[in-house]
């Protein structure tokens, strides 16, 4: 708001012999409301250019009633400078020396004091008076320390106030040498009383959190709207836009409601014919409300992402495909733990392992593993974690192999092959929109017998596969033993913003894998498994969840 604040040093604006008097030409405009500017934390009163054969010296009342003139004072909070045009412009901010609070509006005197060409003068004195709006919830302490100094995006300059800072709904740090009013909650959102909206987005207002740079406002952009304003921080990002830029606006009960949208996309990545996206979108609707007495509450809205239909798979005990509680692998789901809730890029911690089998020579080798969003392992769209028992590599989250040992309390670690996941959700690769989100794994898994010609190991470092694995002609379609539900967490944020918020944000798109735990059968078609020879390979069905 501060416009013009490095423009004129006047101690006393004295202008002899200009283009006229100065206010009884234009006392229409010394009177005309119009000229007052009102922001979130300043006030700003333009006078119109100089007239002639006029000298004027402008003042200003501290509370105590004593006049001082008016000029660019950073401890008081004062400012006086020059538009374009050639008219004057003086500001004050609201918690600045001489600004008093009466009958719920912040309140300011300035004097002007005319010098005629007959010396003769005339006095004029004027209440500049801006309404106080409702205070906005003040952020917590940890949203405020969660936000690095080089993350801050300020909320006010820095000679406001802690109270005035917190009443706008920001954090104030008073120790900080700049950047001491900033943004700390998920969303802050407010209208100006000179018809300004200002919006702050933090990027963790999801789970995972936004691509700040894919945030804009519909039908708003620096072209349409020359005067809107944006800035960007590693962690926020704040828009600033008149009115009267685009948006949507209607008459109600005499009131004008302004209504505009602020969305952020995701990014997908394709691969085949599947396309899939880690990434939160969200939709923010803010609407103002003016009325000929002032500024009415704002109102923002939280719209969620309606969850997945429910699906299931069955099928008999051979191999298993659980999932782990933790990193460790120490426990997992039971069947009655389902469904199980991810959310995007959550680790999915996913085990495969022989089931009633007590050969120490046998080795677990999953070949292939890839996700579906049906219980069709055949069936596209189809994602890619492991080729040729690797991570797939056309993705920029990369399956992670994890190693079993003897040492976890594992009496045959042959037996098992573990992988984490970073959860996604399938999307429609033209529209981008979620296709169903429940996601399904499938695994080829055989079992090798070491020889002195096979190792049955996989060197992924060298893109190669050092054993060459055999399939049966032996394979059964699999199912899961008992249902399996997969539905998206439904996150709700009422957050208050100014006095009634109706905050619009489309959240992370909960994401549950489609892998049935303890429960979840994998048929093994071995005719005859006897090991007589420890050199032969006996290969495994598909695992499919």
């Amino acid at each position: 708001m501060g416009l013009c604040k490095a423009g004129l040093r006047l101690v006393l604006a004295l202008l002899a012999y200009g283009l006229g008097p100065l206010v009884c030409v234009a006392q229409d405009y010394w009177d005309d409301p119009s000229h007052l500017q009102c922001g979130s934390h300043t006030m700003e009163f333009s006078l119109p250019s100089l007239l002639e054969d006029a000298a004027f010296a402008l003042s200003i009342i501290d509370k105590n009633g004593k006049h001082h003139y008016l000029h660019n004072d950073s401890t008081c909070g004062t400012w006086i400078g020059q538009k374009p045009d050639g008219s004057l412009v003086v500001g004050s901010d609201f918690n600045g020396c001489y600004v008093r609070e009466e009958n719920g509006s912040y309140v300011v005197t300035i004097t002007l004091e005319e010098i005629l060409r007959d010396e003769k003068s005339q006095y004029h004195k004027k209440d500049l008076a801006c309404p106080i709006l409702p205070a906005m919830d003040a952020p917590s302490q940890s949203d405020c320390t969660s936000v690095m100094q080089s993350d801050r995006l300020p909320c006010a300059n820095d000679s406001v106030s802690r109270e005035l800072c917190e009443r706008l709904g920001c954090c104030f740090s008073q120790n900080a040498p700049t950047l001491r009013c900033y943004y700390g909650k998920k969303l802050t959102a407010y209208c100006t009383a000179d018809n300004n909206m200002v919006v702050a987005i933090s990027k963790d207002i999801t789970m995972p959190s936004l691509i700040l740079d894919s945030v804009k406002v519909l039908g708003v952009d620096s072209n349409s709207c020359p005067s809107m304003l944006a800035a960007t921080t590693a962690s926020f990002i704040g828009f600033q836009f008149p009115l009267s830029c685009g948006g949507a606006n209607e008459a109600v009960d005499a009131s004008m409601v302004y209504e505009y949208t602020f969305v952020a996309t995701n990014k997908v990545i394709t691969w085949q014919l599947a396309s899939v996206t880690r990434d939160s979108t969200m939709r923010v609707t803010v609407r103002c409300s003016f009325s000929q007495t002032g500024i009415v509450p704002l109102q923002v809205e939280v719209f969620t992402l309606p969850p997945p239909l429910p699906v299931s798979t069955t099928g008999p005990l051979t191999l298993e495909m659980r999932i782990a509680r933790d990193v460790q692998y120490s426990s997992y789901y039971a069947v009655e733990d389902y469904p199980i809730l991810r959310i995007l890029r959550d680790p999915v911690h996913v085990e495969v392992r022989i089931l009633q089998r007590t050969d120490p020579s046998l080795v677990l080798i999953l070949n292939n593993c890839w996700a579906t969003n049906s219980r069709e392992r055949t069936n596209f769209p189809q994602w890619s974690l492991l080729s040729s028992s690797c991570p797939f590599t056309g993705d920029s989250y990369l399956t992670e192999l994890v190693p079993v040992t003897s040492s976890q309390g594992i009496t045959f670690p042959t037996y098992y092959s573990r992988f984490i996941v970073s959860t996604f959700t399938f999307v429609d690769s033209n529209t981008q929109t979620a296709l169903k989100r429940s996601v399904f794994f499938h695994c080829s898994a055989s079992v090798c017998v070491p020889s002195a010609s096979e190792t049955c190991s996989v060197n992924c470092q060298r893109k190669k596969r050092m054993v060459e694995l055999k399939q049966t002609d032996n394979t059964l379609t699999v199912t899961s033993h008992g249902p399996v539900i997969f539905y998206s967490e439904e996150i709700k944020t009422n957050n208050v913003v100014d006095e009634e918020e109706d905050f619009g944000s489309e959240l992370a798109l909960a994401w549950l894998p489609g892998i049935a735990a303890t429960g979840f059968i994998l048929v093994v078609s071995l005719l005859g498994i006897y090991l007589y020879k420890k050199q032969k390979k006996y290969a495994l069905s598909t695992v499919n969840a």
